[in-house]
């Protein structure tokens, strides 16, 4: 018999939690906003995410053209270790 651990985190987040109260507090005529404030949580954490994803490729991005330029070190010595390899074979 085999013991196994579930980990994953099922749980309700804080964007969940917002959401649902403004929109239990919109229905039930508590709070007179409009329905893009009711779902802001939503869409706020959706734009944060998306500029988490834009703002790490964007590093990525200039890491390879950096590392790929004619003129960086990394490629200077990835070609003077293939050329010493050339030179053993030989």
């Amino acid at each position: 018999m085999t013991n196994r651990r579930n980990n994953s985190s099922g749980g309700v987040g804080i964007v969940t939690i917002l959401w649902v109260t403004f929109l239990i507090l919109k229905l039930t005529h508590v709070i007179d906003w409009a329905w893009v404030w009711v779902f802001s949580p939503l869409w706020i954490a959706a734009s944060l995410g998306a500029l988490f994803f834009i703002v790490i490729g964007i590093i990525l991005l200039t890491t390879i053209i950096g590392l790929t330029s004619k003129s960086s070190r990394v490629n200077t010595e990835i070609k003077s270790w293939f050329k010493g390899k050339e030179q053993e074979d030989n």
